[in-house]
């Protein structure tokens, strides 16, 4: 009668085979994870913030382009970039939202005045011509009349080489901080031999304020002044006030119809 073969596997291929096994597992679950993953990190939203001057549809082409991108491949300062190539946008920051959305944060360039060259722009505080917003003229702001038609060829992104310009700007600058409610009741600013003239905009009176040493100082009579004419904290309906001259005020009445 013929003996049975007894054979004993070595431990060590045990080993080999367990170890195999649990590979072969953990691929595949590996795999299937990562394809998860990739679905998860799909962009399905993006929030924008602090945006006031573009367009829908601009903001659309700047955005749409990443829904369904993977959000850890998204290239942040290639995004911001292109959202700092508008003129408007002072400054961006784009951040990763896991798992599945992209936040923009805008800061956009809040202008001084407009200025009417070949059309109607704006400037801001270093006076930068810049253009009207995507929705256009959505600002309460003065508009800086009569100036050099040589800054016609002035191109948008550069700051206005023109003294008188710049005066200006730097003068409505001061006013916005230190007597808003004055700024906020300007139409037009314009500059000639009699100095800073001012309009309102909610009576048409002229205010003349005299040099641009003497305007800032004379903003802060005109401030008080109206103050003592009315409690609306706007310019008073006279034809025009004068300030030209040291301690006076000068008003001339409407002519009564």
């Amino acid at each position: 009668m013929a003996k049975s073969a007894l054979y004993s596997i070595p431990p060590l291929s045990w080993l080999f085979s367990a170890i195999l096994i649990v590979s072969v597992v953990l691929s595949g679950f590996l795999s299937l994870s990562y394809a998860s993953f990739l679905k998860i990190d799909e962009v399905e939203a993006i929030n924008l913030y602090g945006q006031r001057t573009m367009s829908p549809e601009r903001v659309k082409s700047l955005t749409e382009v990443y829904l369904g991108e993977a959000l850890h491949d998204l290239d942040l300062k290639e995004i911001q970039d292109q959202f700092l190539a508008y003129p408007l946008i002072r400054s961006a920051k784009a951040t990763r939202h896991f798992p599945n959305t992209l936040d923009i944060y805008l800061y956009d360039v809040l202008p001084v005045a407009y200025i009417a060259i070949k059309s109607i722009m704006t400037l801001d505080d270093k006076a930068t011509l810049l253009p009207l917003p995507d929705k256009g003229m959505l600002y309460n702001l003065p508009i800086i009349t009569e100036v050099s038609t040589d800054l016609r060829s002035a191109e948008i992104g550069t700051i206005i080489p023109d003294e008188t310009v710049q005066m200006l700007v730097n003068f409505l600058k001061i006013i916005r901080r230190e007597h808003q409610n004055i700024y906020l009741d300007i139409s037009e600013v314009s500059y000639d031999r009699r100095g800073i003239k001012l309009v309102s905009a909610t009576h048409g009176t002229s205010v003349l304020l005299g040099n641009e040493d003497e305007a800032v100082l004379n903003c802060t009579i005109l401030s008080k002044f109206i103050a003592d004419e009315t409690n609306s904290g706007i310019i008073s309906p006279y034809q025009y006030i004068d300030l030209r001259f040291e301690r006076q005020i000068i008003v001339k009445e409407r002519n009564s119809r």
